[in-house]
């Protein structure tokens, strides 16, 4: 293998941060590899990159051990290949029981071959209020202890890959069921939760960064008020990012007693990395 590609999605940041480092981690090993966030090429530019590489990645957070929707989308879009060697991850808070296999049932008949997948994870950015029983922490101090353990089992992947020992997580029953018991209640749900998103008037300042990076196009202005289409992908990086947080989620405001919401797993994160600069 001489040449490599990383595609993934990331809402905060988290996906965005093991894609990067993954592939880091092969161009050590003499593999030339790049990072691609799928908001930024277009299914054209994914076909040719793909058709260029002999190792394709695929990477995305969970949601409810669940694909994010666009990330469906974009494995839909896909062009057939031939066996093209294949390892497909997730982030994940906890555990996803089978996060990583869900990714092979959108490529089926794509003809990627899936050698190896596995969960990586990372710190909690589920920082709205409605979910004030969950843990939750922007401080860089304690997320850094988290991105140690978590780049110690993204080397030892990247091991498995060059020494081409096939190893896929969460491709068992048991896995299986364990996802299901997230993802059945969370299909059922998710066409409900898509428009939930709004802001607080008093708080908004009409800056349309919250519009600009939402990657469903959910959110537009419309004079000075914020509008939604019901296309929410609940990756709420339009919460996260807000400068104002007048971003609102199920009519709740961020609680300011927690913290700023999560931006990031380390200080240089910006979204910009993740969308077009003028999308």
């Amino acid at each position: 293998m001489k040449k490599a590609a990383v595609f993934y999605f990331s809402g905060t940041g988290n996906s965005w941060w093991v894609s990067e480092t993954l592939a880091g981690a092969l161009n050590e090993k003499g593999i030339s590899a790049s990072a691609y966030s799928i908001e930024k090429i277009t299914f054209l530019e994914a076909d040719r990159i793909i058709n260029e590489c002999d190792l394709i990645g695929f990477g995305y957070p969970t949601h409810g051990s669940d694909l994010p929707f666009i990330v469906k989308k974009f494995f839909q879009n896909l062009s057939a290949v031939k066996n093209k060697k294949t390892f497909i991850f997730c982030t994940q808070w906890l555990w996803s029981g089978d996060g990583a296999r869900v990714g092979e049932e959108y490529l089926k008949g794509k003809n990627f071959n899936i050698l190896w997948a596995e969960h990586f994870h990372m710190p909690s950015n589920v920082c709205v209020s409605v979910t004030w029983f969950l843990p939750y922490t922007n401080d860089k101090k304690r997320i850094s202890k988290t991105l140690v353990k978590t780049e110690k089992r993204i080397k030892g992947f990247i091991d498995k890959i060059i020494n081409e020992r096939t190893y896929r997580r969460g491709f068992n029953k048991v896995s299986r069921f364990l996802g299901g018991l997230q993802r059945v209640p969370f299909r059922y749900f998710f066409e409900r939760l898509r428009n939930d998103i709004y802001f607080e008037k008093s708080l908004c300042i009409q800056c349309g960064e919250c519009a600009r990076l939402c990657p469903s196009k959910n959110l537009e202005f419309h004079g000075t008020e914020l509008k939604t289409k019901g296309t929410c992908i609940l990756c709420i990086r339009c919460y996260a990012f807000c400068p104002v947080s007048a971003i609102t989620y199920m009519n709740k405001p961020h609680n300011p007693e927690r913290g700023e919401p999560y931006k990031g797993p380390v200080a240089e994160f910006s979204p910009e990395f993740l969308v077009t600069k003028n999308q």
